[in-house]
């Protein structure tokens, strides 16, 4: 069986601060993986993007929703100003995905992007999201007892 893979998912520093203080409880995207494929980690590594550019934490997609933006909304049971608000987002609305957060963890030791790019040559977050390497998911691990 192959290594389970982990995601590292870019998010903008006010929706960090929305999921650290618990407003928000779904992540949404607009392209994604298939969270039921065997091999891809339910717990997701976050990057905090610019100006932060710090890997600062990790979460565990507790329920992983994949539809059309109306039917997705009604999964999530979000308000009318919640679906307006992630309808501007959500160009595609054919195809939409969610992850309910849960067991956020922020790590002690976040992981800087200048010590990500010269510890790991050639490194970049990416825009949405990307999987992690082992390395850096070995790196994590040590410097803050687990993911």
């Amino acid at each position: 069986m192959p290594a389970e893979k982990y995601i590292l998912l870019s998010i903008q520093p006010r929706i960090v601060e929305e999921i650290i203080n618990g407003t928000k409880k779904f992540e949404f995207r607009r392209k994604f993986p298939d969270l039921d494929n065997s091999n891809i980690s339910r717990k997701v590594i976050i990057y905090c993007s610019s100006p932060v550019m710090k890997i600062i934490g990790s979460f565990v997609v507790k329920n992983f929703y994949h539809s059309d933006f109306d039917t997705l909304m009604k999964k999530v049971k979000a308000d009318d100003a919640y679906n307006k608000r992630i309808s501007k987002y959500l160009i595609d609305k054919a195809s939409c995905f969610a992850m309910e957060i849960s067991e956020l963890n922020i790590y002690d030791i976040p992981l800087t992007l200048e010590y990500l790019r010269k510890t790991y040559s050639g490194f970049c977050p990416g825009q949405s999201y990307r999987y992690l390497s082992e390395e850096i998911k070995s790196d994590l691990t040590a410097k803050n007892n687990g993911l």
